[in-house]
C-alpha cells in the first residue's frame, strides 16, 4: 500500500496590502512667499476670516486694530521682508494688491534700473489666489510703500527717488484714509501713516536741504491734524521728527519751544517714547541744565530694547557720559566695558580717565586727537565745555591733598597760564563750592578748611528725596501701563450680584415672601 500524497500545491500566500501613506510621509507643503505671508498673518492676527470663507461678512475691524498693527509690524515675518530686493517688492505687490491697483503703479513708477546683481525672484507657485481681507488692503498697501522706499532709500542709496516716492505714499494713503466714515485717521493706519513720514524726513535729509525745508513745513502741518484727529502714533513720530530736524540744524532755541508747547501723548510706543527722552535730554544738556538732561538720557537708556538698536543706545550712552562728566562726576568703569559698546566708547573712556586725573594737557590732547568723532557724534560742544571741569577736578584733588598750597604751584601742576590765573579760578571755584578753603592773597598761597562730615549736611537727606521721587515716578508708570478690559467692572458687579442672591438662605426668601403677601392683603 502506497501512502496517499498530496499531490495540491501549496495556496500562494496574498501580498500585502500597500502601506497607507501617513501625514508625516506627505510632502510638505512650499512656504508661502514673504509679502504673502505677513499679509495673511496681519489678518490672522485682526481674527478677519478669508475672502470665500461661509458667515456673515464682518464689516468693521475689531478694537485695538493699532495696537495690533504695532505688534505685527515688528514681527519676524514682517522683518523678514526688508530685505527683499524691489523686484520682489513689485511681484509681491501684483500678488497681495487687487488688478489695476493705484499702489501697485505706484511702487513699479519708482522701480530702479536693473542691474546685473539682481537676486531672484521668490517661488510663488505655493501661494493661493484669494486676496487677503478688503478690511486690511489699505494697511498692507501703506506697508508694502514704506518697503518700497525703504529699498530705495538704503539699498539703492537713491534719496530723490525715495523722497519722491514717499509724497505719492503720503497722498495715496491720505486718499484711502478720507474715504473711510470717521472723520479720524484709521487706527489700522495710523503706525503705517507714522512709518512713512519718517521716511520722507529721512529721505529729505540725505536728498537736498531745499527737501529738507520742504518737510519741515511738512511735518509742522501734519502734526497739527494728527492732534486734531488723536491719532496717538502720527502725533508721537512727528514730535520726535521735528525735534530731530531742529537739533540737526542747530536751532536749539525752537527746539526747546517746541518741547515746551507740544505735548507728547501718554499712549505713544515706547520706542517713539525712547526717543523722545532721548531728544529732551540732548536739548536740556545744552541748555546747561544738566540734571534733568542726566534723568531723561537715564530713562532712555534704560527703557530702550536691550537686544536691538545698539547704534541707539551707544548714542545714548555716550551723551550720558559726557552729562555726567559736565556735572563733577566720573561714570562707572563698567560702562565702558559693556558688551558690543567697547570699542565705540574708547575715545570717551580716555577723556574721561583725563578729566578724572585733572590734567588739562592730557585732556586738550585727546580732545584734539579724537575730535572727528566728537564732531560726528555731535557731542564737540560740550566736551569744549568740560574743560573747566578739568580744572575743578584738579583743584578738588589738591585741595583733599594738601593743606596749603601755593597759587604758582597750582598754576604749574594745572597746566595754568600764571599764578593770577590760578588765582581767579580758585576764587571761582570757591565761589562754586567745588572746593573749600580761603585764599590769603599777601602770601599767595590757598589754605584749605578742615572737611565737614558729610553726614551733618542736608546731602544725605537729598539723595534720598531723588530715589524716593524716582521710584514713586517708576511706580505711576507701571499703573498707567496697566490694561484691563473694558467691561470689566460691568462683569464684576453682576458677579456680586449674582453672589448676594446665593447667599441668601431659605428663612430670608420666606421671609421675603411674607411680606409680599403682607402688603398685598393691606392693598386688599
Amino acid at each position: 500500500m502506497f501512502a496517499m500524497v498530496n499531490t495540491k500545491s501549496p495556496a500562494k500566500a496574498s501580498p500585502p496590502p500597500p502601506p497607507t501613506p501617513s501625514k508625516d510621509d506627505a510632502p510638505p507643503k512650499p512656504p508661502l512667499p514673504s509679502i504673502d505671508a505677513a499679509a495673511f498673518r496681519l489678518c490672522s492676527l485682526l481674527g478677519l476670516p478669508s475672502v470665500d470663507s461661509k458667515g456673515p461678512p464682518i464689516k468693521a475691524l475689531p478694537s485695538g486694530a493699532g495696537r495690533t498693527v504695532r505688534r505685527w509690524l515688528s514681527s519676524s515675518a514682517v522683518n523678514k521682508c526688508r530685505k527683499l530686493s524691489y523686484g520682489n517688492l513689485v511681484d509681491g505687490a501684483r500678488r497681495v494688491l487687487p488688478d489695476n491697483s493705484e499702489i501697485t503703479a505706484v511702487i513699479e513708477s519708482s522701480k530702479p534700473m536693473e542691474t546685473g546683481s539682481e537676486a531672484p525672484l521668490e517661488d510663488s507657485s505655493s501661494c493661493s489666489a484669494l486676496p487677503p481681507h478688503p478690511l486690511v488692503l489699505p494697511a498692507i498697501s501703506s506697508w508694502l510703500l514704506s518697503l518700497a522706499i525703504n529699498s530705495l532709500l538704503f539699498d539703492s542709496s537713491d534719496a530723490s527717488a525715495a523722497f519722491a516716492l514717499s509724497g505719492s505714499a503720503l497722498a495715496a494713503v491720505g486718499k484711502a484714509a478720507s474715504q473711510s466714515n470717521s472723520t479720524f485717521t484709521p487706527p489700522i493706519l495710523s503706525p503705517l501713516i507714522a512709518r512713512l513720514y519718517r521716511f520722507r524726513s529721512l529721505a529729505a535729509s540725505a536728498a537736498s536741504p531745499q527737501a529738507q525745508s520742504t518737510v519741515r513745513n511738512e511735518l509742522v502741518h501734519a502734526h497739527r491734524l494728527a492732534c486734531l484727529s488723536r491719532a496717538v502714533d502720527v502725533q508721537a513720530t512727528l514730535l520726535n521728527l521735528m525735534l530731530r530736524d531742529l537739533l540737526e540744524g542747530n536751532l536749539i532755541d525752537q527746539a526747546k519751544k517746541l518741547s515746551q508747547n507740544a505735548t507728547f501723548p501718554e499712549n505713544a510706543s515706547n520706542n517713539q517714547l525712547v526717543r523722545y527722552l532721548y531728544y529732551m535730554g540732548k536739548i536740556q544738556a545744552l541748555q546747561l541744565e544738566y540734571t534733568d538732561s542726566f534723568s531723561k538720557l537715564s530713562q532712555s537708556l534704560r527703557k530702550a530694547p536691550e537686544n536691538t538698536g545698539l547704534a541707539f543706545r551707544v548714542a545714548v550712552q555716550k551723551l550720558l557720559i559726557i552729562v555726567q562728566l559736565l556735572m563733577g562726576e566720573i561714570p562707572s568703569r563698567d560702562i565702558f566695558f559693556t558688551e558690543g559698546m567697547r570699542a565705540l566708547l574708547l575715545p570717551y573712556m580716555e577723556l574721561t580717565a583725563a578729566v578724572r586725573q585733572g590734567d588739562l594737557t592730557t585732556f586738550n590732547k585727546i580732545a584734539s586727537k579724537h575730535q572727528p568723532t566728537f564732531v560726528a557724534d555731535g557731542t564737540d560742544t560740550l566736551i569744549n565745555r568740560l574743560a573747566h571741569n578739568v580744572v575743578k577736578a584738579g583743584l578738588r584733588r589738591l585741595n583733599i591733598s594738601y593743606s596749603r598750597i601755593y597759587l604758582k604751584d597750582i598754576a604749574e601742576r594745572l597746566s595754568l597760564g600764571s599764578a593770577k590765573s590760578a588765582e581767579y579760578i580758585v576764587a571761582k571755584a570757591i565761589r562754586d563750592g567745588v572746593i573749600d578753603g580761603v585764599i590769603n592773597h599777601k602770601e599767595g598761597y590757598l589754605q584749605s578748611n578742615e572737611l565737614v562730615d558729610v553726614y551733618s549736611t542736608t546731602e544725605p537727606a537729598e539723595a534720598l528725596h531723588r530715589r524716593i521721587t524716582f521710584c514713586l515716578n517708576t511706580h505711576a508708570d507701571a499703573v498707567k501701563g496697566l490694561r484691563y478690559p473694558d467691561d470689566a467692572y460691568a462683569k464684576a458687579n453682576q458677579k456680586k450680584k449674582k453672589g448676594d442672591e446665593e447667599e441668601k438662605t431659605e428663612e430670608e426668601i420666606a421671609a421675603e415672601i411674607e411680606a409680599e403677601l403682607e402688603e398685598e392683603e393691606d392693598e386688599f
